[in-house]
């Protein structure tokens, strides 16, 4: 039996932040991945929390949105038992890490 395989590499700038006892790792989602996920392009990245396992969503940290404490405790599954940080406290960081993104941008141009 063979099954289709694809493969698309692409050379990123990986980014790993620490703020609070909050860790997180970012991987950007380019433009050029959409065929392998809906969320990519232009502000969207892979954000995956350091030692929670299975806790990695695609975010569009340029959409106000993606901070909502009620919608990262959805889509990260943060039900409060077990988790090391409350979605109050990713939900901060992750501001601190768009306004970040937002002056590396603003240095760019």
């Amino acid at each position: 039996m063979t099954a289709n395989f694809e493969k698309y590499l692409s050379h990123v700038g990986v980014r790993f932040y620490r703020s609070g006892g909050v860790e997180l790792v970012l991987v950007p989602l380019m433009r050029e991945t959409a065929s392998f996920t809906r969320s990519a392009g232009d502000g969207y990245f892979l954000v995956s929390l350091m030692g929670e396992p299975g806790s990695a969503y695609p975010l569009n940290l340029r959409s106000p949105g993606s901070y909502e404490p009620a919608y990262l405790e959805k889509k990260f599954k943060l039900d409060r038992r077990g988790f090391g940080y409350t979605p109050e406290e990713l939900a901060a960081t992750l501001r601190l890490i768009a306004d970040d993104l937002a002056h590396e941008e603003g240095l760019d141009q």
